[in-house]
C-alpha cells in the first residue's frame, strides 16, 4: 500500500515538473498563458484530494473492511496534504507575487480568500506535529480531539476555494458537497444505521 501512496504523492509533482520542462524548452505545456497560477492550482487541488482521501478513509473502511491498510496510511496521507499546501504557498509566494513579502503580507491581511486559506495552513501544523506515535502516547484521548480539527481545516480550505471563483462554481460546489457528506457521515446514529444496510445487503 505504501509504495503505491508514494507513486500517487509524487505523481502531481512530475507532471508540474514536465510541464515547466515542456515550457523551459518552448514545447507545448499545459500550463496555458500564467503559468504560476497553473502550478500554484494544481499544487492547491492536490492537496485538497489528499485532505479528502483522509476524511474519507475511516467511513470507507467501515463498509469495504478490505480498504484497512488505508488506516496504516492514513498518516502519511495527511503528510503529504501539508507538503503539498506549502508548496502551493510556496508557488504563491515564488511564481505568483514575485517573492514580494509586502503583497503577501496584504493579501493574508486583507483579502478573505488568501485568509481563510492562511487559517487552514496554520490549522494543519498542529496536526502536522502530533501525527506520529509518540504524540499519539502522549495525548492519549487528546489525540483523537485535536485531529476532528482537520474538519475545520477542510471548511476553511473550502472556502478559500469558493471565495477565489469568479465564474464558474462547478468545482467549489463538488468540493462543498463532499465535504459535507463526509461531515454527515460522522454523526454516529448515522453511521450506524449505513452500517446495518451494509450487513443487511
Amino acid at each position: 500500500m505504501k509504495p503505491a501512496l508514494w507513486a500517487l504523492a509524487f505523481a502531481p509533482i512530475g507532471y508540474i515538473a514536465f510541464q515547466i520542462y515542456l515550457l523551459a524548452t518552448g514545447s507545448p505545456h499545459a500550463l496555458g498563458g500564467e503559468p504560476g497560477a497553473a502550478v500554484m492550482r494544481l499544487l492547491g487541488n492536490t492537496a485538497w484530494w489528499a485532505l479528502i482521501l483522509v476524511l474519507a478513509i475511516t467511513p470507507l473502511r467501515q463498509w469495504w473492511p478490505a480498504l484497512t491498510p488505508l488506516v496504516r496510511a492514513r498518516r502519511l496521507v495527511g503528510l503529504w496534504v501539508s507538503a503539498y499546501v506549502i508548496l502551493h504557498l510556496l508557488a504563491y509566494y515564488l511564481l505568483v507575487l514575485g517573492m514580494d513579502v509586502s503583497v503577501l503580507w496584504d493579501d493574508i491581511s486583507q483579502k478573505p480568500y488568501a485568509i481563510a486559506g492562511f487559517a487552514a495552513t496554520l490549522g494543519l501544523i498542529p496536526l502536522t506535529v502530533t501525527s506520529t506515535r509518540g504524540w499519539m502516547r502522549r495525548l492519549g484521548r487528546d489525540w483523537k480531539r485535536l485531529h476532528r480539527l482537520v474538519y475545520g481545516v477542510a471548511f476553511a480550505a473550502w472556502v478559500h476555494v469558493v471565495w477565489q471563483v469568479r465564474s464558474d462554481y462547478t468545482e467549489a460546489v463538488i468540493f462543498g458537497l463532499i465535504l459535507v457528506v463526509l461531515a454527515v457521515l460522522r454523526v454516529p446514529a448515522l453511521r450506524l444505521r449505513i452500517n446495518q444496510l451494509f450487513v443487511r445487503n
